[in-house]
């Protein structure tokens, strides 16, 4: 959801230039450009980002475990308010969308959320 002006402690601007995004939408907007940014692509911070992009044009047998390895790493490191509770793929390569099902890291048993990300689209292809 989005908002003209900040109502948490947990904010970021909105990716469309209006209004801020903030609670679980600002998670949300994080875990999509860490998983959405090549390590060794920000000059500044050399080890930001993730690289289960290499694992894509491997068999499923390697591809599945590495690039759930990868994308958990990178959220682990990265965004320490969400917790990676499952990861799953849908689609036939090479038109894959994953799933990865978080939750907010400082919640018992808060609810899950899931962000999409099409690997087709990634901004590194």
């Amino acid at each position: 959801m989005f908002y003209a002006a900040p109502i948490s402690k947990h904010w970021q601007l909105a990716p469309e230039g209006s209004g801020v995004v903030q609670s679980e939408d600002d998670i949300d907007q994080c875990i999509r450009t860490i998983l959405s940014t090549r390590k060794g692509a920000d000059v500044t911070r050399p080890d930001f980002g993730s690289d289960h992009y290499k694992w894509l044009d491997t068999p499923e047998d390697v591809f599945v475990p590495n690039i759930v390895r990868e994308t958990v790493l990178a959220i682990q490191t990265w965004e320490k308010r969400a917790v990676v509770e499952d990861i799953i793929f849908d689609g036939v390569a090479p038109h894959l969308t994953m799933t990865v099902y978080w939750r907010i890291a400082d919640e018992v048993a808060g609810e899950v959320y899931t962000t999409d990300i099409r690997l087709e689209r990634a901004a590194w292809i």
